[in-house]
């Protein structure tokens, strides 16, 4: 097809065979602008969700077969997982015999005479083989799973025994509380369906896999005797050692040794590869090395015959198949994230307490001198309990993970899987692939370098002013030929066509020049032409020169070019500037090569050299043979290109980020180890100017016997187990660099860092934390193995992204490192969010107690809820946009299994210091009520009795709102004081002023009275409580100066100043009976009771703040 009329195509170049070279000719059309060759993407008519589960089974065969190429390497023995055979190394008839089964008097065709198994055994052989069907996972009714995700877990029992217990007081008449277990199943139900829902958004794998099945009957043959039994057989009745016959279009009913097919047949395997690209089949045995699921002489179940005949022997059916493995590794079932293991260790923790104090409640209950009916005593026993259950915790946390990955998708990294938030923050290794992550992909002429002296090199590294007819300019000369001797097509429109390195010699032709002058250039006819190839490793071009002369350039790998090289030209194109190529030269020519490769360059030379042929010299006829004996005998040197794919922008001060966070970078390469280690000194992986520890650089022959036998490594204790340990031990703790390694080997490198990495102050390592970055479809593995899988939105194929847990939808490294950070802020946000959760259930859940000693009931269920679920919930949501304290990517990575998110220092903060201090200010306002402590005792009261209870428990409900808006702004910070830090998070201030507000509503709006048992207050108690924020805020700006002062002072010092500091206090407060505030007495143990708090914060735990240091 002729180009559109100026399109600049490859049609330029016309391949005319020459005598075993080959000439190309130039033909540029002129006129009209230039017109980008696309190519299209093919379009899947499959839906998203059905696509991802496809991707799904790639990755899952993808790992298989990786971990087959591993086996065969290292010449492991396989375990029951994997999937081995020798079928595709045996021949047809030996195959034939091992299966039972009989080739054709034709041969391996099989289309005469008896052939195949003999039906007198398919009886005996089905009981052994069983059915050729794949078993199919067991499907859980989603109803079913819906009342599960209602009524099961530990905290759905616990709300459900309460609304149970509720219920039944209700219906006895002990109760008339209608409203809290109305509220609290709505809550239960609710926070089920929205994870119901959430798992119901993936398709099951194995409906992806029942779509790969064969279906239709299969050609077959079979034989009695020695008699032939042509038949068609439905799918599942094949059997080991049947022999089918499959055409174009037919789907592989089994796995199947190809005896005979057409040549040039071919198999769709996209469906277990990813790879759109068919493959073609053949009959000979493989190699002993090669494993079976990379042979060319089998067909695996499920994929489809899109070229040719073939006549086929079955070797597995069912789930001996490929495919059947597959369907075994994605029915296993799923390991629980990072995120998912806190969470339930916390859940359990919270239930243990909740139990704990609502047991303690009725226990207390009944010894209690004061006798109360059963229903008063199970009520107050329930409240207890439902006091400790925080009911929005996972509403919130998943919310709040949801916003976290909103935000990320700002900073173009997308999260495909919630809880991947909370890991990224605990990455503690990344290791990335170098091309296309760390350095741009693409390759790019850093170098000009020639002779400014017979004996010195220069090297020019700014292109710009060079000119096209500069020829006596040794830089502007090179780019000419650069551009010149060059196979690139220029397709327009900043497009190009060919190979990396000549396509970057011709973008910065292209940069320097315009496109329209490299066309011209290009337009100079080409006399001949000797293309780049492998074994030639050079590139010729013979084009007219002024007044019938010709020039030739000669480019390609230094070594061969010299070779033919006679001269040099030193400090000038010009005639005068052409020495003799002496030994000293030489070795300065090969001294720079190795200096650029040093400095991860790709390097090629060209040389030149001008002829007068006569004009009718026979071109077309010309042979290699006759070029290097008439034209490249006295060629004259012109200098080094150096071509790098160079680092991205802004990777070095990433990767330097990285090592200020704690995080360690590895990078992993196909490359030379010497371009690695180059390119990782120049983005900071491995130091500059200093010597190289052992295991800093592996490569892929060190790993070759490295792999283990089994599916991961072992603690066992026999030789190989223990030779495999000590390798790894020491690469996890000093590798930086992966060279000339495959994506098999990537999987390996994971699992070694998960296994021995993360080594401890006490010797034992408790693994690396690991995101791996990948974009191809063989990437897959190692991206499900990585604790996080980061794939690439630009260059990733779908498997891969399908595989990951984030993409990184700009490929830039620098993105993981915001993702990181936004991933430690998340969690941080997030132990935040539930420490300010917690800090409330001491004030709530005391009141049950204390009614015990004769005070009325303080703070009621309802009231409870109208706090967990009225404000904090919304607030613990807010803490999502909390922005960040300065310090947060300085600190080394938290190990999720080594500090929880919800550790001991959380727990003492909220219940043994905010929490306390509290439950002191509402106790003290509780006891400013008018008469309440004429009720202390009493166990009826009249009409205005219970007016001074409702009173006394409002002032108690609204001082715990206050306490909680105190709780929620000293939560928002560890360590920077309010002063520096203010309140950026508007969303949280807005939060706190509808807690003022509801709160209000609860007080003074009548209806909400009725629920929620209040009363209105005056202005002066509306006034008072508000102390409470003032002495929460004076506490904690005291606690985190003392913090700060950690930094430089030791940690025994600080707590005994702090220990002395609470003996003061008790020696002054201890002898105090009384306190008298706004007119009433309180008792002094309260005051004595917040000095404690103080003490509980230093010297039991260092609180949250510890995760600052």
């Amino acid at each position: 097809m002729a180009a559109p009329s100026g399109t600049y195509t490859a049609d330029h170049h016309q391949k005319v065979k020459v005598k075993g070279s080959r000439k190309l000719s130039m033909n540029f059309k002129s006129g009209g602008d230039p017109v980008a060759v696309t190519e299209a993407a093919p379009q899947s008519s499959q839906p998203p969700a059905r696509r991802r589960n496809s991707s799904l089974i790639v990755v899952s065969a993808e790992k298989i077969r990786q971990r087959q190429k591993e086996l065969y390497d290292s010449k492991k023995d396989p375990d029951e997982k994997d999937y081995h055979t020798s079928v595709h190394q045996q021949k047809p008839e030996a195959l034939a015999r091992s299966q039972n089964s009989m080739l054709g008097s034709d041969g391996v065709q099989c289309k005469e005479g008896p052939a195949g198994i003999d039906v007198r055994e398919v009886t005996r052989l089905t009981e052994v083989s069983g059915k050729n069907i794949i078993t199919p996972a067991q499907k859980e009714n989603i109803w079913l799973r819906l009342m599960k995700q209602i009524f099961t877990g530990i905290f759905n029992v616990l709300l459900w025994g309460t609304v149970i217990v509720e219920e039944v007081l209700i219906y006895l008449g002990a109760s008339d509380d209608f409203v809290t277990p109305i509220i609290l199943a709505s809550v239960v139900i609710a926070a089920g369906f929205l994870q119901w829902y959430t798992e119901l958004q993936a398709e099951s794998l194995m409906d992806a896999l029942s779509t790969m099945k064969a279906t239709d009957p299969v050609p077959t043959v079979r034989r009695e005797g020695n008699k032939r039994k042509d038949m068609t057989l439905d799918a599942s009745d094949l059997l080991p050692g049947d022999i089918v016959f499959l055409k174009q279009g037919d789907r592989v009913p089994a796995d199947v040794r190809i005896l005979w097919c057409t040549e040039g047949m071919e198999v769709d395997n996209a469906a277990l590869t990813g790879e759109s690209i068919p493959e073609v089949r053949e009959t000979a045995p493989a190699d002993p090395d090669c494993a079976p699921s990379h042979a060319r002489n089998v067909a695996f179940y499920g994929t489809t015959i899109v070229k040719g005949n073939a006549t086929a022997l079955v070797y597995f059916i069912g789930d001996h198949t490929f495919l059947g493995k597959i369907a075994s590794s994605i029915k296993s079932a799923r390991s629980k994230s990072t995120l998912e293991i806190q969470i339930e260790h916390f859940v359990h923790l919270i239930a243990v307490v909740a139990v704990v104090v609502g047991l303690a409640s009725l226990v207390a209950n009944l010894l209690s001198p004061t006798r109360h009916p059963i229903g008063y005593i199970i009520a107050n026993a329930a409240g207890a309990l439902f006091a400790q259950v925080p009911e929005g915790l996972i509403p919130t946390v998943t919310i709040s993970l949801m916003i976290a990955s909103q935000k990320m998708s700002a900073s173009n990294v997308l999260i495909r899987k919630l809880d991947a938030v909370e890991t990224l923050g605990c990455v503690s290794v990344v290791c990335s692939d170098k091309t296309g992550t760390l350095t741009s992909g693409e390759m790019t002429l850093r170098d000009l370098v020639h002779f400014e002296t017979e004996t010195s090199m220069a090297t020019t590294t700014e292109f710009e002013g060079l000119k096209t007819d500069a020829h006596h300019h040794l830089a502007a000369k090179m780019m000419r030929h650069g551009v010149r001797n060059n196979a690139t097509v220029v397709m327009g429109g900043g497009k190009f066509l060919g190979s990396p390195t000549e396509t970057a010699l011709m973008k910065a032709g292209v940069a320097i020049w315009s496109e329209d002058d490299v066309k011209k250039i290009m337009e100079n006819p080409t006399l001949y032409e000797i293309p780049f190839d492998s074994s030639n490793k050079y590139m010729f071009v013979a084009e007219p020169h002024r007044d019938g002369a010709q020039i030739l350039s000669l480019k390609g790998a230094p070594e061969r070019v010299l070779r033919f090289c006679k001269f040099a030209y030193v400090g000038t194109g010009a005639d005068e500037g052409i020495k003799p190529l002496n030994d000293a030269m030489m070795k300065t020519i090969n001294d720079s090569a190795k200096k650029l490769m040093t400095q991860a360059r790709r390097v090629l030379a060209i040389a030149e050299r001008r002829v007068k042929f006569p004009a009718d010299f026979p071109w077309g006829t010309t042979s290699i043979e006759d070029v290097q004996k008439l034209m490249l005998t006295e060629m004259v040197f012109v200098g080094l290109y150096g071509i790098q794919d160079p680092p991205k922008a802004g990777v070095k001060q990433a990767v330097e980020a990285c090592h200020d966070a704690g995080v360690k970078v590895i990078m992993i390469t196909g490359d030379h180890p010497d371009t690695g280690v180059a390119v990782a000194k120049e983005i900071s992986i491995i130091p500059s100017g200093v010597d190289l520890p052992p295991y800093t650089v592996i490569t892929d022959k060190e790993l070759h016997d490295k792999v283990p036998a089994t599916d991961n490594f072992t603690d066992d204790e026999d030789p190989e187990s223990l030779r495999l340990a000590a390798f790894w031990k020491e690469v996890v703790l000093h590798a930086r660099v992966f060279a000339r390694v495959t994506p098999i080997h990537k999987q390996l490198i994971v699992m070694a860092l998960q296994k021995w990495g993360g080594l401890q102050d006490d010797g034992k390592s408790i693994g690396d934390i690991v995101a791996m970055t990948g974009d191809g479809v063989n990437d897959a593995p190692a991206l499900k193995q990585a604790n996080v899988g980061v794939a690439m939105g630009i260059r990733g194929t779908a498997v891969a992204q399908d595989a990951s847990d984030i993409i990184l939808l700009d490929d830039q490294f620098a993105s993981i490192v915001l993702g990181i950070e936004q991933g430690r802020l998340s969690s941080e946000n997030l132990q935040k969010s539930i420490g300010y959760t917690l800090c409330s259930k001491v004030p709530q859940c005391v009141p049950n107690f204390m009614e015990l000693c004769g005070i009325p009931l303080a703070m009621n269920v309802s009231q409870v809820l109208a706090i967990d679920i009225g404000t904090d919930i919304w607030t613990a949501i807010a803490y999502a946009w909390q922005p960040k304290e300065s310090q947060l990517m300085e600190r080394t990575p938290r190990h999720p299994l080594a500090e929880k998110i919800v550790n001991k220092g959380v727990l003492v903060y909220s219940y043994g210091y905010i929490g306390i201090l509290q439950m002191v200010w509402c106790w003290i306002m509780y006891f400013t009520a008018d008469g309440i402590m004429d009720n202390i005792g009493d166990h009826t009261f009249t009409p205005e009795a219970k007016m001074i209870n409702k009173k006394a428990s409002t002032l108690y409900y609204y001082t715990l709102v206050i306490g909680q808006i105190a709780a929620a702004i000293a939560t928002t910070t560890y360590v920077e004081s309010l002063c520096k830090y203010k309140l950026p998070n508007m969303k949280l201030n807005i939060c706190i002023i509808l807690e003022v507000v509801f709160s209000a509503v609860i007080i003074y709006w009548p209806p909400a009275q009725k629920i929620f048992a209040t009363t209105d207050l005056s202005i002066s108690q509306l006034v008072y409580p508000w102390m409470t924020f003032v002495v929460i805020s004076i506490f904690e700006e005291l606690r985190k100066v003392q913090i700060r002062k950690r930094v430089s002072k030791p940690k025994d010092a600080l707590k005994e100043k702090l220990l002395n500091l609470d003996a003061t206090l008790m020696c002054h407060l201890g002898a105090v009976d009384d306190w008298t505030f706004a007119g009433q007495r309180c008792p002094g143990v309260l005051l004595r009771l917040g000095a404690l708090s103080l003490w509980s914060l230093v010297a039991e735990s260092e609180g949250p703040a510890a995760q600052a240091r």
